[in-house]
């Protein structure tokens, strides 16, 4: 399978934006815009370093001046995320007190974090984020695709941040301080409870819905509504 132009990779520090060098810089730079073009200005005020070989200094100027008029920050001090391109038979297998069904995710378009976020962290990326531990109270999870915890989640999570409304939201233990899918944003209501059992948030209109992700006994449990 070729390779892409132009790959996004989101780090907690920030975007890693590979380039291909087999691709002329005409290329490169109309590839480059349109991907900030359709991300509808998901990556504004995100900090970016470029990834390139065979590449001048002045070609990599010309490309992150593209890069800066979408609303992104240079860096120099971002480094490639070590665990990326994950199989979602790889999450599926994990087991808390019921088993996951698959969420799906595109294996060559996800960002795997194999630690628990501190408060403070954020993570952005253009795709699907599966997390291995919690999102404390104070970090934060932005992705264009579905978001994963495997663990608990008591921070912010915005997916389908790029207005896709198909995302969904999949944790161990649900109790954010906010969720948001596309353009709809719930917080959790003050009586919310924990549960020994995964939850599932999608949204149905302009609510985000909140259903047991397990793999049985679901159809005896009652769905909530997040307003």
């Amino acid at each position: 399978m070729p390779h892409e132009a132009v790959s996004i990779k989101g780090t907690k520090n920030g975007l890693v934006i590979i380039l291909d060098p087999n691709y002329s810089l005409e290329d490169l730079k109309a590839k480059l815009t349109d991907r900030f073009t359709s991300a509808k200005g998901f990556f504004q005020g995100a900090k970016f370093t470029l990834m390139a070989q065979k590449i001048s200094k002045e070609e990599t100027k010309e490309l992150e001046k593209i890069c800066c008029a979408f609303g992104l920050v240079p860096c120099d001090n971002i480094e490639l995320p070590k665990a990326v391109g994950m199989h979602s038979r790889t999450f599926s297998q994990q087991k808390a007190a019921e088993k996951l069904d698959s969420v799906p995710m595109d294996a060559e378009n996800c960002l795997l974090i194999n630690h628990s976020l501190r408060s403070g962290q954020v993570v952005t990326y253009d795709g699907h984020v599966t997390i291995l531990g919690d999102v404390n109270q104070g970090a934060e999870v932005i992705a264009s695709g579905n978001i994963l915890v495997l663990g608990t989640l008591r921070g912010v999570a915005h997916a389908g941040a790029s207005g896709n409304t198909g995302a969904v939201i999949v944790a161990y233990r649900l109790q954010p301080d906010q969720l948001r899918i596309s353009d709809v944003i719930a917080r959790s209501p003050e009586n919310n409870e924990p549960h020994d059992y995964p939850e599932k948030a999608f949204l149905s209109g302009n609510h985000i819905i909140i259903t047991p992700y397990t793999t049985s006994n679901v159809h005896h449990l009652t769905k909530k509504t997040l307003f």
